[in-house]
């Protein structure tokens, strides 16, 4: 029980570890997926062309940025593919704002790219582009009647690769190529929109006057991480947001994942503005911070309760006690042996003792018997064999007929013992 606290905390907070690094969700994962628009932002950028995402905690202005490119997210209840912050709804298309990007981009004169999806958030997940995770057509065209373009039609064009010389000025042509190629059906161009660009199978990006700062983009793979590395798709990206923004613009792009509504004016410095409160105080117990601090609280719980938790009261030194009960008792049998007369038995225990301690000196305290005083005696006779059977001789002799010995024999024998047992090196308590 002792030894398990430590390894309840490691394996606690490597739980908690697995958690963060595996369960929950980061935004990262797919915006660097084939779905993703990493590879965008990376290649622009590149180019001399300035970028900057979406950001929960940064407010934009229309006056921040030149062409704002939105791609229409899309979800799906078996695997969903993220947006920005990890959220994401389930079943169908989200609830994504259209109409209010569309009346942002008409009210703000603010050029802006929206991205029509293709793929499921399955894709990201498997690797794998199937057949079946395709999204349904009639979804994208319920997205398309919110904005009075509900005679816009999509079409796709069977499996397989398809590329195109396609241009977005007379005298530029380019090389593109899309998998699973999804167009816009020319024949269902409603009257006022016109095709920017296209491929045989149909339109690629539409632009239509009741919407004049309103592109839409059929296919998504065209500016993903996969489509961007296909045929001279990357190229065309960039003559892309050259032409959709101007091409003396200086200010960035805005790639813009959550779709949250743009400020009319620029922000004020919050810096100077900004005042804080109690309720500040509430972020530090928010997630994911609520997790660390319900950690800290738990190995903190852990540590008192190892500090205070004892198995009964210490207990005191009582050696010293045990030498002095034993010492009274070696005093009070010598005392009723001599009182009696009989001192030879006296002798005989005496010298017991002093091989028993001998014993114990050399072999510990569980050696003070008659099997200790023999591997005693066998210690002894690698020594000096002689002398060694003579002190066993005088000892044994002592022992079993000291209480018959006269005197002088006894006094002779006691002198014996303690002459050969001095000459053995045997050390001393």
């Amino acid at each position: 029980m002792r030894n398990a606290a430590p390894a309840f905390i490691l394996v606690l907070l490597l739980g908690l570890a697995a958690l963060v690094f595996f369960v929950l969700p980061r935004g990262s994962e797919y915006d660097r997926s084939p779905l993703g628009n990493k590879g965008l932002e990376v290649w622009l950028q590149a180019k001399g062309i300035a970028v900057v995402r979406s950001d929960a905690h940064v407010a934009r202005s229309r006056s921040d940025v030149s062409l704002r490119i939105l791609p229409l997210p899309i979800s799906q209840s078996e695997a969903a593919a993220p947006r920005a912050g990890g959220e994401s709804n389930a079943g169908g298309l989200e609830a994504s704002g259209l109409e209010d990007w569309i009346y942002e981009a008409d009210s703000y004169e603010l050029p802006t790219l929206i991205i029509m999806p293709k793929w499921r958030g399955s894709v990201s997940k498997d690797g794998i582009a199937r057949q079946s995770d395709l999204v349904d057509l009639s979804d994208l065209h319920g997205e398309l009647g919110k904005i009075e373009l509900s005679d816009l039609r999509l079409g796709r064009h069977g499996p397989g690769f398809e590329d195109a010389q396609s241009g977005l000025a007379p005298a530029q042509s380019t090389r593109i190529a899309l998998y699973q190629a999804q167009t816009f059906v020319r024949s269902s161009l409603p009257g006022g929109c016109k095709e920017l660009a296209g491929m045989p199978s149909g339109a690629l990006i539409v632009a239509c006057d009741d919407h004049p700062d309103v592109y839409l983009l059929s296919d998504p793979d065209l500016l993903n991480n996969h489509g961007m590395a296909l045929a001279d798709n990357a190229s065309f990206a960039v003559s892309l947001v050259t032409l959709l923004r101007g091409a003396d613009e200086t200010r960035p792009i805005y790639l813009d994942t959550a779709g949250e509504p743009l400020d009319r004016e620029k922000p004020v410095d919050e810096g100077k503005s900004y005042e804080r409160s109690a309720t500040d105080l509430k972020r530090f117990f928010a997630y994911p911070l609520s997790v660390i601090w319900g950690t800290l609280l738990v190995v903190a719980a852990i540590c008192f309760w190892r500090g205070a938790y004892r198995f009964g009261p210490p207990l005191s030194d009582t050696s010293g006690n045990i030498e002095l009960s034993k010492t009274a008792a070696i005093d009070a049998t010598a005392r009723l042996l001599r009182l009696s007369g009989n001192d030879g038995r006296m002798a005989g225990q005496f010298v017991l003792h002093v091989l028993a301690d001998k014993a114990q000196l050399l072999f510990g305290s569980g050696a003070g018997n008659q099997a200790g005083i023999a591997r005693l005696f066998q210690r002894l006779a690698r020594q000096d064999k002689a002398g060694a059977q003579a002190l066993h001789a005088a000892a044994e002799a002592l022992i079993e007929r000291g209480h018959v010995m006269t005197r002088s024999d006894l006094h002779r024998n006691l002198e014996t013992f303690r002459k050969m047992l001095g000459s053995f090196e045997l050390g001393s308590r």
